[in-house]
């Protein structure tokens, strides 16, 4: 009897750590739901954002090129667009270099099939494009649309890159 009543001690215990073992997990559990279910909308969020920038890409044709690449000095916002596209192509971000990115026949295309998931695994090319386009107080569809419609196309695609690239990269 005594034998037995120490074996249910025992038990009792075990049973005891058992159930605050599990109810740690479960909290545990939830925690990760909760945050995996945030991560998801917020990347549900970027892409639908990056959809919308491709469609807005079918807007641009060569007519719509042609009026950004005839400026012989573009607007500054203009520029600035170019420049950030320019900086996602690997390439000079200058207004020559911009010109000769246009020109490729296969320009818009290589926007539509831009790599968004190398883009966020580029931490530096990602600061950078915030710090240096992004965060900039004119770099916004209002601002740009009056001056170019065709920009306007370009810089909701760089701002979709740089919001797929940042939420892919911390989900």
């Amino acid at each position: 009897m005594v034998k037995v009543e120490g074996d249910q001690k025992v038990a009792d215990e075990k049973a005891k750590a058992v159930e605050a073992d599990s109810q740690v997990a479960s909290a545990a559990a939830a925690e990760a739901n909760a945050i995996k279910s945030e991560c998801q909308a917020e990347l549900d969020q970027a892409l639908a954002e990056y959809n919308n920038a491709i469609k807005v890409l079918d807007k641009l044709d060569s007519k719509a090129i042609d009026e950004v690449t005839d400026f012989a000095k573009p607007p500054p916002l203009v520029e600035t667009v170019l420049g950030a596209v320019c900086l996602l192509f690997g390439k000079k971000e200058t207004w020559d270099e911009a010109k000769k990115v246009m020109a490729d026949e296969d320009f818009i295309k290589k926007m539509k099939g831009y790599d968004k998931d190398a883009l966020a695994s580029d931490i530096k090319l990602t600061k950078k494009l915030q710090t240096k386009y992004i965060n900039l107080e004119d770099f916004t569809y209002e601002k740009i649309k009056t001056v170019s419609s065709a920009a306007t196309c370009m810089l909701q695609w760089v701002k979709a890159m740089e919001v797929y690239g940042r939420v892919a990269r911390s989900t």
